[in-house]
């Protein structure tokens, strides 16, 4: 087997940035199953919370994110979040990345539930973007190794420890075991798990199925964000339409052109995702539509333009003029908000196993994801991986004593085949914004099934497939049990937050229960 210090699996911002943490001192890996261009960083529009402005502080954004959290965010990693983050964003523009200034200084913008100004972007809307390209050029500069088109299969656990992983090369089907010191998992998300979703095609929760499979702990699956606004055109896959629009002053409309927002929250168009979501969802049922509106028609033509140029040009190759014209919207998969859990460098319960980014759940989203807090997260628990490590002194996060495994069910003999328009379908159905005992029901016996007479998978889209039904299961089991509605989980048969529940639902294959 050929060997590296570090095994990074991920070509996003959190495995590139590790990447160049890393390779300072390290042979360093990145395995990515596409190019290296190929992630669902690219993706993010709104910027990066930080609090650098003169009227914020680190303690105005950690009780901004702990609020959004419906009290199951960590105090200790929201801590870590908020005080070290322009730090982490001193890092980044050294790294290249160019953040958009006015008059000389770092521009900051106001997304949903920030009492402040804070989000720094970059190209306007296209931080996520920007951020990339930055990277990916300095990461080629390097001597890290990348393995494109190389899909992680499996991380090789031996005496306990992770050694390594098997990678398959998706062009030829050759199967390759590599052995690393550490092992880091940066693959994203899931969002293709529903039918509607803002992601990139690559989010198919490819490290939360490689940490259950090996053992890791999987926590708070049941909280996956809805982006409240995403494009809703026939025939036109969602685009993100970013927050940052609502905090320019863009205003939700039904479809008989009344703002709505108002009326079920007192921070209107600001309140949280989960509320604007479930508030546009009453909306559309109410007006039987497929989408709202939202409007900037009001505000200057050029301050849309300029700050949003990607969202403009996107509309507007669509044939719309979201300077003249409203724009329709409804709700999409955006953001996991679970997933492997880790401590505060970044360690899970396997000794020598890391997560980073979007794979991870360090604790600090909590129920419910703090806009432009994602970026940010990735940055400031990378770096704490990199730093944990060259330290030596690695200690993994000890077994939660309330893990579970994922109960056995009995599922229906005759199944429809496996399909991811299939999965999404249920998924979006039973295991999207409002769910239900039944519904729930439904697709966790549906995903057993399919998981039990599902063949080995022998290339990249039948790895994906079963990565992402076990992903779901994951999520349909973890909804199932929360018998309340917190942050982003709402149970129409639950419809209210229970003390009961402030508390984390956590698996791992093999517990006792």
């Amino acid at each position: 087997m050929i060997e590296f210090d570090y095994i990074i699996v991920g070509s996003g911002i959190a495995g590139l940035y590790t990447a160049m943490l890393a390779q300072e001192r390290n042979s360093v890996l990145v395995l990515t199953k596409g190019s290296i261009e190929e992630c669902n960083t690219r993706f993010a529009q709104g910027g990066i919370a930080a609090a650098i402005g003169g009227d914020d502080s680190p303690d105005l954004h950690q009780a901004d994110t702990l609020t959004a959290g419906a009290g199951l965010s960590d105090l200790g990693a929201v801590s870590i979040l908020a005080q070290e983050a322009s730090d982490r964003i001193r890092d980044l523009i050294e790294m290249g990345v160019s953040f958009d200034t006015v008059e000389g200084a770092i521009a900051l913008a106001r997304e949903a539930a920030h009492s402040r100004h804070r989000i720094l972007h970059a190209g306007g809307d296209a931080t996520g973007a920007h951020i990339e390209q930055a990277l990916s050029g300095a990461v080629r500069l390097t001597r890290v190794a990348i393995f494109e088109h190389t899909l992680a299969t499996q991380v090789l656990v031996e005496d306990g420890a992770a050694q390594g992983v098997l990678a398959l090369d998706t062009r030829t089907g050759a199967v390759e075991g590599i052995k690393g010191k550490f092992i880091i998992l940066a693959t994203g998300g899931a969002g293709q798990l529903y039918r509607y979703n803002t992601n990139s095609p690559v989010a198919t929760g490819d490290g939360v199925a490689l940490a259950y499979r090996a053992g890791a702990e999987i926590a708070d699956m049941e909280f996956f964000q809805f982006h409240p606004t995403a494009l809703r055109l026939p025939g036109v896959h969602p685009f993100l339409i970013s927050e940052a629009v609502r905090g320019e002053g863009g205003i939700l409309r039904n479809a008989r052109g009344q703002a709505f927002m108002k009326s079920y929250a007192p921070q209107g168009d600001l309140a949280t995702r989960d509320v604007v979501a479930r508030s546009i969802m009453a909306e559309m049922r109410q007006d039987g539509s497929d989408h709202v509106y939202l409007d900037v028609t009001h505000l200057p033509a050029s301050t849309v333009t300029t700050r949003f140029p990607q969202i403009y040009r996107f509309c507007r190759s669509h044939g719309l003029d979201i300077t003249r014209q409203p724009i329709p919207v409804a709700p999409a998969a955006h953001y996991m908000m679970g997933g492997v859990r880790a401590n505060s460098w970044g360690e899970t319960n396997i000794p020598h196993l890391f997560v980073a980014g979007e794979t991870a759940c360090t604790g600090v989203h909590g129920a419910n994801r703090l806009a432009s807090n994602s970026l940010l997260e990735t940055i400031i628990f990378s770096k704490r991986i990199i730093s944990k490590t060259a330290a030596g002194n690695a200690s993994p996060r000890p077994l939660t004593p309330e893990a579970i495994p994922l109960p056995e069910r009995h599922p229906a003999k005759r199944l429809l085949p496996l399909s991811l328009p299939s999965l999404q379908a249920l998924m979006w159905d039973k295991v999207g914004m409002v769910r239900t005992r039944a519904g729930l029901e439904e697709a966790a016996d549906t995903l057993a099934g399919w998981e039990m007479a599902r063949r080995k998978p022998a290339d990249r889209a039948s790895w994906e497939l079963a990565n992402l039904a076990l992903t779901g299961r994951l999520v349909a089991e973890a909804a199932l049990l929360r018998e309340e509605s917190r942050g982003a989980h709402y149970r129409s048969d639950f419809p209210q937050p229970s003390p009961e529940w402030q508390r984390h639902i956590v698996f791992r294959t093999g517990a006792t229960g």
